[in-house]
């Protein structure tokens, strides 16, 4: 009786948030400032400096709203198209890994964020550890979206609870089997729904300028790579020391890097320092 509960509890608590997806799944331009500006962007694009005015202004308008909580996945793709127009090539990559963390399985924006890191001059490695080059979005949260999980419940609920009522009341020989195929399916969407949601994405640093990847936390350390760090490079961050961040490569080498002049630890400190009237 236990099993035949979770059959029909499992899809009903997915239901809610399947239908929330659902509306959110919109990716006009709505026609507020932001939109506005960006359309004006388009219609002067015979004019690059004025139509990469109207995309910084368009950017900054989502910047506001991301800032204040819209964070749904047009503004996030919204966001990035913006600022990647309006020539902010750093600022764009930052949009979409942002869209990304909160719906990873959006296809719109891991299109953009593939089409956003084609400019970035990646250096060629000598060793697969120096690689700078980042993954693409393949992970399994990148795949399945909570709707599609929701579908597969519901499916294999559905089959459970066919089986196991053919099974109490007809007794009908291929019921059992039913039953446990649903059974196992549903294991299988569980097992899939924790590691997604275990698998969180981790902070990464996206770099405004070209860095040069050193040793230690100074520039009396030796460089780490032959290249400096291209603008646009995503790094993950490990920790911040005395206005330098440790990071390391996707390819897995480990150094240290200048804090970025508008990181919001820099803006703090920046603040302090003023309070203190130093």
């Amino acid at each position: 009786m236990s099993v035949f509960l979770l059959a029909l509890a499992l899809p009903a608590g997915l239901l809610g948030f399947g239908n929330s997806l659902k509306d959110r799944n919109i990716k006009n331009f709505d026609l507020d400032d932001g939109g506005i500006s960006f359309l004006q962007g388009v219609e002067a694009r015979d004019d690059a400096a004025t139509a990469r005015r109207h995309f910084a202004w368009a950017a900054n308008w989502y910047d506001q709203m991301w800032t204040g909580g819209v964070r749904t996945d047009a503004v996030a793709l919204n966001r990035g198209r913006a600022h990647f127009l309006a020539g902010n090539l750093p600022q764009a990559i930052r949009a979409f890994r942002d869209g990304l963390d909160l719906y990873p399985w959006d296809a719109d924006l891991q299109r953009a964020l593939t089409a956003a890191r084609a400019p970035v001059a990646y250096p060629t490695e000598s060793d697969p550890a120096e690689r700078v080059r980042p993954d693409p979005p393949n992970s399994l949260r990148h795949r399945i979206s909570p709707w599609d999980l929701f579908l597969a419940a519901s499916a294999f609920a559905l089959v459970l609870t066919i089986g196991l009522a053919r099974r109490l009341t007809a007794r009908d020989g291929w019921a059992t089997p039913l039953a446990v195929a649903g059974l196992l399916g549903l294991v299988a969407v569980a097992a899939a729904g924790i590691h997604i949601a275990t698998d969180r994405p981790e902070p990464v640093l996206v770099l405004t300028a070209d860095e040069v990847l050193r040793t230690g936390n100074g520039t009396a350390f030796p460089a780490r790579l032959d290249a400096p760090l291209p603008r646009g490079a995503e790094v993950r961050e490990l920790a911040r020391r005395g206005g330098w961040v440790q990071v390391e490569l996707p390819g897995g080498a480990v150094g240290w890097v200048r804090e970025p002049e508008d990181s919001p630890q820099r803006h703090k400190e920046h603040k302090e320092d003023i309070k203190s009237g130093s």
